[in-house]
């Protein structure tokens, strides 16, 4: 399972990560459907630093061991 998160302080930055989590088939940190056991990957998108919600969510990827790949623009 492909986990995604990215900056989601405005409407036009969740659009962005909404948009990517389709193309990549991810599921959200808040995805009620998501299993962390199954876990294979997860991406950020760029400006997840500004972004209190981003911060928490690899905060909790890296807590679990987890690869964090960055995507770029």
């Amino acid at each position: 399972m492909v986990m995604m998160t990215g900056p989601q302080t405005d409407p036009d930055d969740v659009g962005t990560l909404m948009e990517c989590v389709g193309l990549f088939g991810a599921h959200l940190f808040t995805d009620d459907q998501a299993d962390w056991t199954a876990v294979t990957a997860v991406y950020v998108l760029p400006g997840w630093e500004s972004c209190p919600l981003a911060v928490a969510d690899i905060s909790i990827a890296l807590a679990a061991g987890l690869t964090i790949h960055h995507i770029q623009r």
